[in-house]
């Protein structure tokens, strides 16, 4: 079976008898970021993307810290890293991009209070950076297992409904995009950035806006699934982390004002 959703799509059509609408279909696909974890045990350079361990920071800056709470580190970026597979809008094409989260303190069905995690970045490129040492007064169950990140360039399939002029073949045009989203493989440990997050309970983006109370438009930075096996990572009911930042301030390199909203099944 192929592996790009375009093309997987494009054989899903020709088997169907529907080549006819390939056209239409691919063009409403939207870009995004699969971010697959790497192997346990994996000798991980410095300044590298991943999930967990200790986080790469610039010389003499210290693990950062938040008022009566720990932070866990959750991922880093390698900017560098991620632009080598496209260009992505208003994001620098080097340097560092932080995810902290307070762990322990992600309540299963409410929202989560301002403080309780931090996004930052750091223009200092992998050969100034080391590796930070753990806050002395922080206990070690709140370190997260290390796993390098891959970056794929991927599409997804939009949120879509039948159009006017296929009302009289409206059965048909649900039953092929059912067939079109089993195929996206979404299931368990679906990690991205960027394109249409993976909802559970609503409008992920509106929600953002209203607790944070920042209009505009917003983008996804970084979706965390529960993934027990690979990550060692549940939140709430087995739902999602999701990272969001307005583009605005994205644009403005304010990483500091990145919303952060959990949903659960």
């Amino acid at each position: 079976m192929p592996e790009k959703m375009e093309e997987k799509i494009t054989a899903l059509l020709e088997e169907s008898g529907l080549s006819e609408m390939q056209e239409e279909i691919l063009s409403t696909l939207v870009p995004c970021v699969v971010i697959k974890p790497g192997e346990e045990d994996e000798d991980l350079p410095v300044g590298s993307s991943k999930f967990g361990g200790l986080p790469d920071l610039p010389a003499n800056e210290p693990y950062p810290e938040a008022p009566g709470t720990h932070l866990s580190f959750l991922a880093q970026y390698n900017l560098k890293e991620l632009a080598s597979i496209g260009e992505f809008p208003f994001l620098p094409e080097s340097g560092m991009l932080y995810f902290f989260l307070a762990v322990d303190e992600i309540p299963p069905d409410s929202p989560l209070n301002p403080g309780s995690w931090l996004v930052f970045y750091r223009s200092t490129e992998a050969k100034g950076l080391v590796p930070a040492l753990l806050p002395e007064d922080m206990p070690r169950e709140l370190l997260l297992p290390e796993r390098g990140i891959t970056f794929v360039k991927e599409k997804q399939l939009p949120d879509v409904e039948a159009t006017e002029d296929m009302e009289d073949m409206e059965d048909m045009y649900f039953h092929l995009m059912d067939q079109l989203y089993e195929l996206e493989n979404r299931e368990g440990g679906y990690h991205q950035a960027f394109g249409q997050p993976l909802e559970l309970s609503g409008d992920v983006f509106k929600e953002c806006a209203l607790r944070s109370g920042l209009p505009g438009e917003w983008t996804l930075l970084l979706q965390v699934d529960s993934d027990p096996e690979t990550l060692e990572m549940a939140w709430g009911n087995l739902g999602m982390l999701y990272f969001c930042i307005t583009e605005e301030d994205l644009a403005a390199l304010r990483f500091e004002r990145t919303w952060l909203v959990t949903q659960a099944h």
